[in-house]
């Protein structure tokens, strides 16, 4: 039983894998948080509210108020609200009283309802944990429900607050920061007095955040040391607070951002929140990015993507841009084939404009069904790209509708120009659902008269006039909200009419790299930036939330990231790193020699062989090119019966030698066979195959796998096998 409830009704203790979480109603009728951390057998075990004093002139009251389950702003407390509302008589505090309990068992999980009653006002609160058996991890959210006849205004509707317990040394955040091209960079700073915000406000959930956070007393690394950490499911603006009181009591809040988002709910109406994760590890970062890995491919990730391995996929962006027509694609079709891509993909530059998203007749006078049948014919999938939220002044789209453009009332709508492209475009208004009707039907008749297999979502803009033509003003601010909404709607419409479509967030996650996206999107664009040596970093910081193999993008292959820091690296190195995640070429293949196409084909056989593990396993971070001049990322079968380890230089200098590869997750007494590949591989066989003596699970722990890196971008793919598995 994963949800406890004692006899009184008043405790609950929830079990999740090796945590439990528990919190218990006061006399005061208020909800008070008791535990956080390792699992517990026995309700006996906690502590009571009056236990857990952090200071000695912490009053009771001011204790109270901070370790609320749903803090609202009332009375003496002064910290973070998770809710403050205003009703219809001015008044401006909020005091719930606990009103029942309801435990639901679900096929997976088990779902416990709390409901809150405002003792002056006719306002309900529901809150929810859900409980996955398996995982060390509880998804909360709450509904908030107005019951009086009068509007309530919201100025804060956090999702959940988590309450840390207390903890000798300073907590330690972890959090991920970034712009274009260096997303998710790992960052880590004491947690003093005082409130440190993590926050959203682009009208996406990033790119320059990302809506998670880690905390440890400073003592943890990647394999080991007591991890708290969570992750929010908001595809929208958002904030994480992350505050310490004087009396060294941290908590987290976090939710859809306050910011210009009053909310006004109308009589009678509730609003849900989204989910906000909160999961505990023993075993350091690369302990919980495992629980958040498992938790995805199991309940978040559509089952029919989550269940097949990510395909080799060639795209057009790298070698041909927005320059494709029906000759040049049918060429780069014939060359992917040989190549061994499993899935063709035309990016930007196929359609008739932004908003139109039917083929170019000047570019594609036969339509694309030419090139379907070319590459259908050839054993690969076909795959589209598609930029939906914004739309061109030259498209049909804009010249039928341009009510349809985000704007404030009486004023233009801001316009974006790039000169890459040749394209000026404004935002489409999502949150009109007459809008998202006519991109759905647009992209549902796209999919079902071709047959495509792929969908790649991009978005190069950020929401700039947050309007919504003549709509009254109290209820202006629902637009970022309500966009989101409607943006799910679209895609979640699309899974359930096509369940085999792998679609990618693209663009780095469409600068959405959250887990409400991933209930759509299988693929990611872990960067626009896929120079291999940047993605040493960047896959470390991606991974920290998000399973590796959803690390995509077009130029994995490819020379075509030049621009990004002037750097040239080898074809076997920008293979092994594209390895990571989900392969891809970008290549112009037109340009490569029979050489370099033989080379190529090599690297995604390899691919195909190591998927099995690199898709579906555990990932361990050995070790940071943050810290090193290499990377060392492995990969073990969920039975432990193989082993994937990448090496991945940087700049070896003065004939440095890299320190034992010591291996984590192998069964010990197993004795595992190696093979390497890359070592000191002459130009004519780029992925030639080494053989190292066998090891058992307990000495490549121990002891580790003794190898070399020399002079820049060299490295090494090492399988292992267990013997007679």
């Amino acid at each position: 039983m994963s949800i406890f409830i004692d006899r009184s009704g008043s405790r609950f203790l929830l079990t999740a894998g090796e945590m439990s979480y528990a919190f218990e109603v006061q006399e005061n009728s208020r909800l008070i948080h008791l535990y956080w951390g390792a699992k517990l057998d026995r309700a006996d075990d906690l502590p009571s509210a009056a236990d857990l004093q952090w200071h000695r002139h912490y009053s009771d009251r001011q204790q109270k108020a901070s370790l609320q389950e749903y803090p609202a702003f009332y009375g003496e407390y002064y910290h973070e609200c998770a809710i403050k509302a205003e009703y219809a008589d001015g008044v401006r505090a909020t005091k719930f009283r606990f009103a029942g309990s309801r435990v639901q068992k679900k096929f997976d999980h088990e779902l416990l309802e709390i409901t809150l009653e405002e003792e002056s006002h006719p306002l309900t609160v529901r809150l929810f944990y859900r409980v996955w058996p398996e995982l060390e991890l509880i998804d909360r959210w709450s509904e908030i429900t107005n019951h009086a006849e009068t509007p309530v205004a919201l100025e804060n509707f956090a999702s959940a607050a988590w309450q840390l317990p207390a903890a000798p040394n300073l907590w330690r955040l972890t959090h991920l920061s970034g712009h274009w091209g260096k997303e998710a960079t790992i960052e880590r700073i004491p947690v003093s007095t005082g409130k440190f915000t993590m926050e959203s406000r682009t009208g996406l959930s990033g790119p320059f955040a990302v809506p998670y956070f880690a905390l440890d007393e400073g003592n943890a690394d990647e394999l080991s040391g007591e991890l708290f950490f969570g992750a929010l499911h908001w595809s929208g603006n958002w904030k994480i607070t992350v505050e310490r009181d004087p009396y060294d009591h941290t908590a987290v809040t976090g939710g859809i951002h306050d910011f210009d988002n009053r909310l006004i709910l109308k009589p009678q109406e509730s609003f849900t929140t989204p989910v906000f994760s909160g999961g505990w590890s023993p075993a350091g970062f690369s302990g919980a990015s495992r629980v958040l890995h498992h938790y995805q491919m199991r309940h978040v990730l559509p089952p029919v993507i989550a269940a097949r391995p990510m395909p080799v996929i060639f795209n057009s962006w790298g070698c041909i841009n927005v320059h494709v027509n029906e000759e040049n694609i049918l060429r780069a079709a014939k060359l992917a084939n040989r190549i061994g891509a499993e899935l063709f993909v035309i990016d930007d530059g196929w359609q008739h404009a932004l908003g139109d998203w039917f083929p170019d007749p000047v570019k594609f006078p036969n339509g694309l069904k030419p090139v379907i049948e070319l590459v259908r014919s050839l054993g690969m999938e076909f795959g589209l790209w598609v930029e939906i939220e914004s739309y061109e002044l030259a498209s049909d789209l804009y010249k039928a509708h341009p009510e349809w453009a985000m704007r404030y009332p009486g004023r233009e709508p801001f316009t974006r120009y790039r000169s890459d492209v040749d394209r000026t475009s404004v935002m489409l208004n999502f949150a009109r659902r007459d809008v998202t009707e006519h991109i759905y039907q647009q992209l549902h008749k796209l999919v079902a008269e071709t047959g495509i297999k792929y969908l790649k979502l991009d978005m190069n803009c950020f929401v700039s006039s947050p309007g919504w033509g003549d709509l009254p003003p109290e209820q202006q601010g629902r637009i970022w909200i309500d966009y989101v909404h409607n943006l799910h709607w679209i895609f979640e419409r699309l899974s359930a009419d096509f369940p085999e479509l792998l679609m990618e967030n693209c663009s780095s996650g469409a600068s959405r790299a959250d887990l409400a996206m991933t209930r759509f999107f299988g693929r990611m664009n872990r960067s626009d930036n896929q120079d291999a040596l940047d993605m040493l970093k960047l896959h470390e910081g991606f991974t920290m939330v998000n399973p590796p193999r959803m690390a995509g993008g077009a130029c994995h292959i490819s020379d075509s990231m030049y621009h990004v820091n002037h750097r040239r690296t080898p074809l076997q190195f920008q293979a092994f790193c594209g390895m990571l995640g989900s392969l891809a070429c970008g290549k112009d293949l037109t340009h490569c020699t029979e050489a370099e196409l033989t080379e190529i084909r090599r690297y995604t056989d390899l691919y195909k062989k190591l998927r099995h593990i690199t898709n579906f396993g555990d990932l361990y971070r050995l070790a940071s090119h943050r810290e090193h001049p290499w990377a060392i990322y492995e990969y073990v079968a969920q039975d432990r019966s193989e082993a994937v380890v990448f090496l991945l230089g940087g700049s070896m200098q003065f004939a440095d030698a890299i320190p034992p590869v010591k291996l984590a997750g192998l069964k010990p007494d197993a004795l595992y066979e190696i093979t390497c590949y890359g070592e000191k591989a002459p130009e004519d066989d780029s992925v030639r195959q080494f053989r190292y003596p066998p090891i058992t699970g307990r000495g490549a722990a121990n002891v580790g796998l003794q190898a070399e890196l020399y002079g820049d971008f060299d490295c090494r793919i090492f399988h292992l096998k267990e013997v007679n598995a």
